[in-house]
């Protein structure tokens, strides 16, 4: 039950309802990664998210000036928050790579369970697909921050 309440503290799961989180618990899968490891490798086909239940990551997009051969770092993801999201609702491959900075336990919940979830719960899928639309949505507004921020993004030189 401590996990399950852990859940729905957290944006995915905001709003589902005791009984609804404990079948979605059924379908999620519990893993655990160490410092260092690759979780998610950029470009990959996938077909889960993932909820840090502990530990942090840091997510790497393929750049070619780089220091780190992995990648540059875009963004660093705690407890609660949540991975491989992207690709769940786009069907697309993997849009970066995700190493652990420590070690990290996640909870994946597949293509495939979302899509159970679906079919026996419509109301309560109906919500996670709403939190994920909002979590979406917060991301695509601090990256648009950080574009307004970020020196490197200048207007257009004109031609005289």
């Amino acid at each position: 039950m401590e996990m399950v309440r852990f859940l729905q503290d957290q944006p995915l799961f905001g709003g589902v309802g005791d009984a609804a989180m404990q079948a979605i618990m059924r379908l999620m899968r519990p893993q655990e990664f160490a410092a260092g490891d690759v979780i998610v490798h950029e470009g990959e086909d996938g077909d889960s998210l993932f909820v840090i239940c502990s530990g942090t990551v840091e997510v790497l997009k393929a750049c070619p000036t780089a220091a780190d051969p992995l990648g540059k770092r875009i963004a660093v993801l705690d407890v609660g928050d949540v991975f491989g999201e992207m690709e769940l609702i786009d069907m697309q491959r993997r849009s970066a790579r995700i190493r652990a900075l420590q070690p990290v336990r996640v909870l994946a919940l597949s293509n495939g369970g979302l899509f159970q979830i679906y079919e026996s719960d419509l109301p309560t899928f109906t919500i996670i697909v709403m939190n994920l639309a909002r979590e979406l949505s917060r991301r695509l507004r601090c990256i648009d921050e950080l574009a307004v921020r970020s020196p490197s993004v200048a207007a257009p030189a004109t031609a005289d």
